[in-house]
């Protein structure tokens, strides 16, 4: 029991330290995802003319015993004939004795508003299992004598409204969810929602410059905000930097390692925080890769 007393509160400290930010986000937070927008928006894969198989692996507040650990893999793919596209992702991520891993399908459907806009509508589906592993706290108590698990579905939706240099897009990955089979104490699912926006400026031939505006909300609390800016080098390397409204500043770097393959970092760390000796930085790896299904087709670079 003691142990388990140990690291609740550790945790507990950091959370009270960023309470704005646990009040508001259930869903899985990411610092690329400007790089990886299905697990944001539904409709996101019509933007990109390739399929795309992306892998993401957070830690979270490092050095805090029982922070969040996340690890996500998505994959999706157009089909040229019908403009629609087709996606899969899975999402593992622990915090303390919670766990939950999700699998999700979507479908996106673009139409061509003109011969630069497109606008575009995506659909999600998916079921996630909740478990708690109270074999692991070393105590008698016997409200945790039992490991528990239990199973829940959601179902969201995207829109996105693009041309090839700008975009914005509304969207809610968890609009509402359903639980499935029994366990008396269970997650309240809320819904998110998103509004995103960004624009690419051509500076020289070899710069671009990438500002992006990522709005949330989650019904029952307050509206928080990222603000972020990129700069492309040569089409070969991503520095950036945002700002969240719950006080982190985040660095990233993203390198063009082959024209499939793309590996970025990102560091974040916030401007206060309540527990004292313990790091509470974050961070973030991505691997992307995009393919050319035969040696004719050209990978062209993907700017959002």
């Amino acid at each position: 029991m003691r142990n388990f007393l140990i690291r609740t509160g550790c945790f507990l400290s950091v959370m009270l330290g960023t309470a704005s930010y646990v009040q508001a986000q259930q869903e899985p937070i990411y610092s690329q995802y400007m790089f990886n927008g299905m697990v944001i928006n539904p409709a996101y894969p019509s933007m990109d003319e390739s399929s795309s198989l992306t892998a993401v692996g957070r830690n979270q507040w490092v050095g805090v015993d029982g922070a969040p650990r996340t690890l996500s893999a998505s994959f999706y793919t157009p089909i040229k004939a019908t403009n629609t596209s087709l996606g899969v992702s899975m999402i593992n991520e622990k915090i303390t004795v919670n766990s939950q891993t999700q699998l999700n399908f979507n479908i996106s459907q673009r139409v061509k508003l003109n011969e630069k806009v497109y606008i575009a509508l995506g659909l999600k589906g998916g079921m996630a299992q909740y478990r708690e592993d109270n074999s692991s706290l070393s105590t008698t108590d016997p409200v945790f004598a039992q490991n528990q698990s239990y199973w829940k579905s959601d179902v969201g939706f995207g829109l996105m409204l693009f041309t090839d240099r700008f975009f914005v897009g509304l969207s809610s990955p968890t609009f509402q969810s359903f639980d499935l089979g029994g366990k008396l104490y269970k997650v309240t699912a809320k819904s998110h929602y998103y509004l995103q926006t960004g624009y690419l400026f051509t500076l020289t031939d070899d710069v671009k410059f990438k500002p992006n505006l990522l709005l949330r909300a989650v019904t029952g609390a307050g509206l928080e905000y990222d603000i972020n800016a990129n700069v492309l080098l040569k089409n070969l390397v991503w520095l950036g930097a945002s700002w969240r409204s719950e006080k982190t500043i985040t660095g990233l770097v993203q390198i063009q390692a082959t024209k499939n393959l793309q590996i970025g970092y990102s560091y974040d760390t916030p401007l206060q925080s309540n527990l004292r000796g313990a790091q509470t930085v974050s961070h973030e790896l991505m691997i992307n890769y995009r393919f050319a299904w035969n040696k004719w087709k050209v990978v062209a670079p993907r700017y959002f």
